[in-house]
């Protein structure tokens, strides 16, 4: 490990010390190649770097401080097809460009930075990535991420726990742990924040996502197996904003405003969200006969309010040719689930209230250097916090002791996390042919958890506290080998170390002293290949392989359980998971036309999965524990594809087709009816696909979308009565989601929208088991709102 952070550290410190001034400018304006007028706010951007600006509002544009030599314009606006200029800059010059794009009904992409770490126009990038757009969520009415990644092909949002809602993120069959979420690059979305985060989390502020996927642990490290998702902020093109009242049914409102300026060397972008849901009853237990009964008094969805403010601040050319970026974000959210006539009481049988509050800030550096080089500093820190009440203990100590217990016991469960991450990294043209990337991360996280549970005989209360501390270091390179014309390579690897301690104690006479605690001491290297081959300006094909694995530290299911947290056990023989990934790619542009083809497989070593602790722990006050059960895979192709079928309509779809398999069945289902379908990886439809029209007749805007889940499987492991236990085959179902707006006077926008237009619920449900939820348990929701730019 030394040996390579020398390497690195020399590699990166040949070009600290090569700062120099560039004072090479040029300038330009950006039309349209059609009718000739200026296009305002166009992205322009040097490939392969960060540097770029935006058009002023007469298409102008001035980039300094370039260094000399050949360089490469990327021009990109939505509603045009993004262009690449060539020019050359020399000493004591200044050039004057015109760029002219072509009008376009397919958006043909943006400028991306996910797939491997540096700037690539989303079409030419060696890998694969995806883009959900600005317009896209606006489309969606998407309050939050977990609204926005909702019908994207390979991507499965979905609830799991119906008393508070808990969502979770699967990517090409495999859960939570295995996708890491990324803000502005960052590794900051944790297990703590991933079990509410999807729907905390607003979109104010967001300017588009980047979806990658396959291996992913030879940039981003631990948890990047099925690949990342990365959250970019919105950057400030000029002086603009937004206000928006919307308002549905059952209190589902939102009130949004964002603001953004750049001046010069300054840009700023304000926001601010409230989201509010009232809670709501509609769905019952399958009765006798196989139907729904009326509501059953326990609530589908929880009573949820929550707010997001932040900004954005960006300073240029501070002392040469460099950009300083500060962004801080405030989120608090207040939840209540349980039954319908108590769950306003937190401590009421049944009632499950989770407050959260999270603050967070991140410091960006870059700086230009001589000969192409940039050099790029990032440091986040996070504070979150959750306090959490469910009935666990109360009806535990009502049980045992046939009353209430005394007022003082009841103390919510608290958890409390810290965490530092910082990053440090270098990008180095070499002969016009190679782009090296090398870079250092070091992230620390603290958690600290306390509750109070019942154990021994006779049952005794008890307060049960775990703090868990982990640090792990990152050192990653990179070569972008550009063969030829047609051909690009991508090679890279990472060498991860991490070391983490759980310490688990409690009082009374359980675990007064504590366990000893559990320490763990990994590291992992992880490589990834990556070719590019042109057929033509039309055709791409992309081919992948690479390693990953995830370590056994702040699973979401851990921290899901708020009153249970710290009797979720994880041994000191727990291994981390490995994985190999492979993936082939076809992906064909035109003007009116796009669709990518993918194809793709996982392997999992040593796959860990959550079961019921073994009785050696149970006397130890642990419930459940982790363990390594097994090998499994998931493969599977994906189609994506959008058609301009006339000028103001476009059709997209998307499908996919999924298999995942454990290679031995399932220990807990072993001798049962169900002991071949143990085998399948759940939660994952075989089958998924949806349509996507969009009709846009001068100052109308419709979409509606229908999105098709084939069967999936599904654990009932906690029914009201045993004897029903059982994996579940799900039905198929179809959700279909719409929206009409109008646009009056250029800065007013009116719309109306539907989600779940249909009112389809999952045809079976037991309010007994939280978790057994595959499909919506409420029906339609009408909203409507108006939208102000300014």
């Amino acid at each position: 490990m030394h040996g390579m952070i020398v390497i690195v550290l020399a590699f990166m410190s040949v070009f600290v010390g090569s700062v120099a001034a560039h004072n090479e400018n040029i300038s330009g304006k950006v039309t349209d190649n059609n009718t000739g007028e200026a296009i305002p706010y166009a992205t322009v951007q040097i490939e392969g770097t960060s540097l770029g600006i935006f058009t002023d509002t007469n298409g102008c544009f001035e980039m300094r401080h370039l260094p000399s030599g050949g360089h490469t314009l990327i021009v990109s606006m939505v509603g045009y097809s993004t262009r690449k200029h060539k020019f050359d800059t020399e000493v004591g010059s200044a050039s004057l460009l015109e760029i002219k794009l072509e009008p376009i009904r397919i958006d043909a992409g943006s400028i991306v930075v996910t797939g491997t770490r540096t700037p690539r126009f989303v079409k030419d990038v060696p890998v694969f990535t995806e883009v959900v757009s600005r317009s896209s969520i606006e489309n969606k009415s998407a309050v939050n991420i977990y609204e926005a990644l909702e019908g994207e092909a390979g991507v499965r949002v979905e609830q799991q726990c119906q008393a508070c809602n808990f969502s979770i993120l699967r990517m090409q069959g495999l859960g939570a742990d295995h996708t890491q979420v990324l803000l502005d690059g960052q590794p900051v979305y944790t297990g703590l924040a991933s079990v509410y985060g999807l729907q905390q989390f607003s979109t104010a502020d967001v300017d588009h996502i980047e979806i990658v996927k396959g291996a992913g642990s030879a940039l981003y490290g631990s948890s990047a197996v099925a690949g990342a998702i990365n959250i970019i902020s919105s950057i400030p093109r000029a002086t603009e904003g937004i206000a928006n009242i919307e308002f549905g049914e059952h209190g589902t409102n939102r009130y949004r405003a964002s603001a953004g300026t750049r001046k010069d060397k300054l840009g700023i972008f304000l926001f601010a969200q409230q989201s509010e849901q009232d809670e709501l009853d509609e769905t019952g237990d399958i009765n006798a006969a196989g139907g729904v009964d009326e509501p059953d008094g326990w609530l589908d969805r929880v009573r949820a309010s929550s707010r997001n403010a932040g900004l954005n601040l960006f300073l240029d050319d501070i002392f040469f040719a460099d950009r300083l970026i500060f962004r801080g974000r405030l989120l608090n959210e207040n939840r209540l689930g349980g039954w319908a006539d108590s769950f306003e009481n937190p401590f009421a049988p049944g009632t499950e209230r989770i407050i959260t509050d999270r603050y967070s800030g991140q410091l960006e550096y870059r700086v230009w250097l001589s000969g192409g080089t940039e050099l790029h500093s990032s440091l986040s820190y996070i504070e979150h916090k959750r306090d959490a009440t469910n009935d666990t203990f109360l009806g535990d100590y009502e049980e045992a002791n046939g009353e209430m217990p005394p007022v003082d016991l009841l103390r919510p469960y608290t958890a409390d996390e810290q965490l530092l991450v910082a990053t440090v990294d270098v990008v180095q043209p070499m002969a016009d042919r190679h782009r090296l990337l090398a870079g250092l991360q070091f992230t620390h996280n603290n958690l600290e958890e306390s509750g109070m549970y019942l154990d021994g005989d006779p049952r005794e209360p008890y307060k049960s506290v775990s703090n868990k501390k982990a640090n792990e270091v990152g050192i990653y390179a990179q070569d972008e080998f550009k063969v030829s014309d047609k051909i690009e390579l991508v090679g890279g690897i990472r060498f991860d170390y991490h070391e983490s301690e759980d310490e688990f104690r409690g009082s009374g006479d359980v675990l007064p002293q504590g366990l000893e605690p559990l320490e763990y001491d990994e590291s992992s290297v992880n490589p990834r290949f990556t070719v590019k081959y042109s057929v033509s300006e039309k055709l791409v094909l992309r081919g992948s392989i690479g390693t990953g694995f995830r370590v056994p530290y702040g699973f979401s299911e851990d921290l899901h359980l708020c009153s249970g947290s710290p009797r979720v056990y994880k041994g000191g023989d727990l291994s981390p998971e490995k994985s190999l990934s492979y993936s082939v790619t076809a992906d064909y542009t035109t003007a009116s036309f796009t669709a990518s083809v993918n194809l793709y497989r996982t392997e999992l070593d040593d796959a860990i999965a959550f079961v019921e602790a073994d009785e050696n722990i149970v006397e130890f006050g642990y419930s459940y524990q982790w363990r390594n059960i097994d090998n499994a895979y998931v493969t599977g192709a994906e189609l994506n594809a959008s058609l301009a079928l006339t000028k103001n309509l476009t059709m997209a779809i998307r499908a996919e087709l999924f298999e995942g398999k454990y290679d031995h069945h399932r220990e807990d289902w072993l001798d049962t009816p169900y002991e071949e379908m143990s085998r399948n990886i759940s939660r994952y439809p075989q089958f998924s696909g949806g349509v996507k029209l969009d009709f846009s007749p001068s100052d109308w805007n419709f979409v509606i979308d229908a999105d098709y889940k084939g069967k999936m499987y599904i654990d009932l492991t906690e029914p009201a009565d045993p004897a029903e236990i059982k994996i579940h085959e799900t039905e198929s179902f179809v959700i279909v989601n719409a929206k009409l707006s109008k646009t009056v006077f250029e800065r007013y926008q009116v719309y109306v929208g539907a989600r779940n237009l249909t009112d389809y619920t999952q045809e079976e449900k037991h309010i007994d088991d939280a978790a057994f939820l595959y499909a919506p348990v409420y029906g339609r929701i009408l909203y409507g709102g108006i939208q102000v730019s300014f």
